[in-house]
């Protein structure tokens, strides 16, 4: 793979981090907020519809995951080309944005399931909501983490690839 190849990676793994984060950050923002406004019956039924479209959206699974899969391969990349310029900053892109699928699958996937087999409580939802959120705003910072790191990289070995076509 070229160093340019490596840039436009780099570039699409930003933009694939900077959507997932997007997405992420409309939960930790608002929508989570909104589902608790009606109350803890009516938010857990909510949630358990979203949950379940999550789970079985192909598009929503292969930007959000495929964010992830593509930080691991610009970082495996990164690391391979470490003596180039932007490495540092795209290796800890991709960190970043691995993080965030394993918080997923670590933190989040694991509460979803908890509320969809518990009771319809108050309770229920209170600790869902505090649980849920917290490492939701975990997913939403590393994922944009790993836009703006990413970006930085792929910036840097571009402007490094256009010194030396202009130096030819």
């Amino acid at each position: 793979m070229t160093d340019h190849s490596l840039t436009v990676l780099s570039t699409v793994a930003a933009l694939a981090s900077a959507v997932a984060g997007g997405m992420m950050f409309v939960f930790s923002t608002f929508v989570m907020r909104g589902l608790d406004r009606v109350g803890p019956l009516d938010a857990i039924s909510a949630m358990r519809g979203i949950n379940a479209e999550a789970e079985s959206n192909a598009l929503f699974l292969i930007v959000y995951f495929g964010a992830a899969v593509l930080a691991v391969a610009v970082g495996v990349l990164a690391g391979l080309r470490w003596h180039t310029p932007g490495s540092a900053w795209l290796l800890a892109g991709a960190v970043c944005g691995v993080v965030g699928a394993i918080v997923t699958v670590a933190f989040n996937v694991p509460l979803n399931d908890r509320l969809d087999a518990g009771p319809v409580s108050a309770p229920a939802w209170n600790s869902y909501l505090d649980a849920w959120t917290r490492w939701n705003h975990v997913r939403t910072v590393s994922s944009l983490a790993a836009a703006a790191l990413l970006t930085v990289g792929a910036v840097q070995r571009a402007d490094v690839a256009h010194r030396v076509t202009m130096a030819a």
